[in-house]
């Protein structure tokens, strides 16, 4: 037997469904992204330019709860940062990953 996440979702309390609503708002990548960018006072037609992306999948990626890894780095980069990734064991142990920005960044002319 196999129910979808709406189905459940639905049958849980209202203060529930808030709270994980809310928890869902706080850890979106889009929206920092978006912070990060605006802080920077660039357009998204910038990051768009040097990404090698299109305005448009700029604006998805600031609107999605589920981004691709490449596209992070690709977005971070065009704007002259970096991407680290931590990946944790069960254990407590982590390790750091690097993302070169040399790979992903598009030369600006």
């Amino acid at each position: 037997m196999s129910a979808d996440w709406k189905t459940l979702r639905a049958e849980l309390p209202e203060d529930v469904r808030a709270r994980l609503d809310m928890k869902r708002q706080q850890r979106r990548l889009g929206k920092a992204l978006a912070e990060v960018r605006k802080a920077m006072d660039t357009t998204q037609q910038e990051v768009a330019a040097r990404a090698a992306m299109t305005q448009n999948t700029v604006s998805k990626i600031e609107s999605a709860d589920d981004v691709l890894l490449s596209s992070i780095v690709r977005y971070m980069h065009s704007l002259g940062g970096g991407v680290e990734l931590v990946l944790k064991t069960p254990d407590g142990k982590a390790r750091r990953v690097d993302f070169d920005p040399e790979i992903y960044v598009k030369p600006t002319v």
